[in-house]
């Protein structure tokens, strides 16, 4: 969960860095370090508040990417007119946060700051480099308390699929 965090600290930084013009190439990534980043995508659109980044998004920095098929990053307007923290983010369209630690995957993932939370939602998998996965279709991480919660479209033993689902494993391998 502490990957997720930084994962959140570090999309903040982005969006705030693809606004602007011209953007750094040695700016600090807070969940990679403070390395360079790369940031790729087919098309970046700038709309005052809104930063779009669609066609094979990529955001990279030592050794932890993000990718997705489009990004929208939406800002906050302060008064006298300049743009201010960044608000939400969306990434939509095989969402991936990969790091040497954690890898999350979803159809798409959002970060609401004001509620301090990220949700990755669609075919959502979690896995950590100890075997630890799990399977659902939202998975909800609170920023603030730590708290996550795995949630599925289907209740009860009846069910054959939609179910979350965890494999933890324990370190005991025969």
């Amino acid at each position: 969960m502490i990957a997720l965090r930084k994962t959140l600290a570090g999309l903040t930084t982005l969006a705030a860095l693809a606004l602007l013009a011209p953007m750094s190439a040695h700016a600090q990534f807070a969940f990679g370090g403070d390395g360079p980043i790369d940031v790729d995508a087919d098309k970046i659109e700038y709309k005052g508040e809104l930063t779009i980044l669609t066609g094979q998004v990529q955001v990279v920095q030592a050794g932890t990417r993000i990718l997705a098929d489009q990004m929208k990053l939406y800002r906050s307007r302060l008064p006298g007119g300049q743009l201010g923290d960044v608000t939400r983010i969306e990434a939509d369209g095989d969402f991936y946060y990969i790091s040497p630690e954690q890898k999350v995957s979803g159809k798409r993932g959002v970060y609401e700051q004001q509620a301090n939370r990220i949700t990755v939602t669609g075919d959502v998998v979690l896995g950590d480099n100890t075997g630890n996965v799990g399977t659902t279709e939202r998975f909800v991480y609170d920023l603030g308390s730590k708290n996550a919660v795995l949630e599925g479209t289907c209740k009860g033993r009846k069910c054959t699929s939609g179910r979350p689902s965890l494999i933890i494993d324990n370190g005991k391998r025969n």
